[in-house]
């Protein structure tokens, strides 16, 4: 499914990715994958932001795309959270994920038209992925393990009774 998004919500998106850059660098915040070119980071961050905003849109779910989210899911009230990747196999879970019970949705795309590859449950990476060889451990999605984004339901989104999100 791709999405493409308005001058303004592209440029929303923009801006909060250009200030998730300024704080992971006042913050002196470390990648676990480092930079290969001058300004990635900044890139990626602004493609993350549109991803989330898309992936929004496509499940009919409002969001406010916050700054600072490391620890809460990026779609708001549910257990999402988004990946982009320019490379369509490399969207990530990590163990944290796991332990955090979320649901991925990974994307590829620009910021014009963000393609949304599917969802996965977290705790089934570690059996339908591809593991890391080294360190940063995680799990690589390739085409093949996304669900659907249809059938991505809101029973399914939701945090289950009593669950806390966190």
């Amino acid at each position: 499914m791709k999405i493409k998004l308005s001058e303004t919500q592209i440029c929303a998106a923009r801006l909060i990715g250009e200030a998730r850059q300024l704080s992971a660098e006042k913050r002196s915040s470390k990648s676990a994958f480092p930079e290969q070119w001058a300004g990635q980071f900044l890139d990626n961050h602004k493609n993350a932001a549109c991803a989330e905003l898309a992936v929004s849109v496509a499940l009919q779910v409002k969001t406010e795309l916050g700054v600072d989210v490391f620890s809460v899911p990026d779609i708001d009230g549910t257990r999402i959270d988004v990946r982009w990747a320019r490379n369509r196999d490399l969207c990530k879970v990590t163990p944290r994920d796991i332990g955090k019970n979320r649901i991925i949705v990974g994307t590829t795309g620009t910021d014009a038209e963000i393609e949304i590859l599917g969802w996965i449950e977290a705790r089934d990476a570690p059996y339908r992925c591809k593991g890391s060889a080294k360190e940063p451990w995680c799990w690589f999605v390739d085409e093949f393990a996304w669900e659907p984004i249809e059938t991505l339901t809101g029973s399914l989104m939701r945090p289950r009774d009593g669950e806390k999100i966190v």
